[in-house]
């Protein structure tokens, strides 16, 4: 039906007990499903949120990475301008980013939001992701392990790019990752 939801996947099978696409859903269908104990019992009865209500409970709280993953595949999409109406909404550009791999749409952002900060994803060439992120004025990089080394978080920061890896799960890995220089890493056990 339209509606702006958050998920990693587009399919529902690894991230909820539902099945399919989460597009064959309407939000309504989708908030019947549970998108937690499929991980843990500690998630249960974790229901899947719009765009909309992340930004009401965390707008200008936390810094949020936003990943449009449908704009890896095809960017003539027209949620763009719905999403940036909704961050506009809450006043929270300043707490946002967006994420993309794809050199288009880091160019059409750059272009068109250029005061909403970007940040460079692995793509097609992780390896040239520090380059990418130059190239399109990007504030932060997010490296993809194990595609990156040190030479290029401190080609990174040399040039002003914060660094975000994802990810690390395991608290050991989290710190030899903190010590190399990465500034953020993406979790899923908080």
């Amino acid at each position: 039906d339209g509606q702006l939801v958050t998920a990693h996947d587009s399919n529902l099978e690894r991230v909820s007990n539902g099945k399919g696409n989460i597009w064959n859903y309407t939000l309504a269908e989708l908030k019947q499903l549970d998108f937690g104990s499929h991980f843990s019992e500690k998630y249960r009865d974790l229901r899947l949120p719009t765009f909309e209500e992340i930004l009401s409970k965390f707008a200008c709280r936390v810094i949020m990475n936003i990943h449009v993953k449908i704009w890896d595949k095809e960017f003539d999409d027209p949620t763009i301008e719905e999403i940036i109406a909704l961050i506009r909404k809450y006043d929270c550009e300043k707490y946002v980013y967006f994420t993309s791999g794809d050199e288009e749409i880091l160019a059409r952002l750059q272009r068109d939001f250029p005061h909403i900060p970007r940040c460079a994803g692995a793509g097609n060439a992780p390896f040239e992701i520090v380059e990418r992120a130059i190239r399109f004025g990007c504030k932060k990089v997010q490296l993809f392990k194990p595609y990156f080394n040190q030479e290029m978080i401190d080609k990174a920061h040399a040039h002003g790019i914060l660094c975000n890896i994802f990810w690390a799960d395991d608290p050991d890995e989290a710190r030899r990752y903190l010590d190399m220089g990465i500034d953020t890493v993406l979790t899923n056990e908080y």
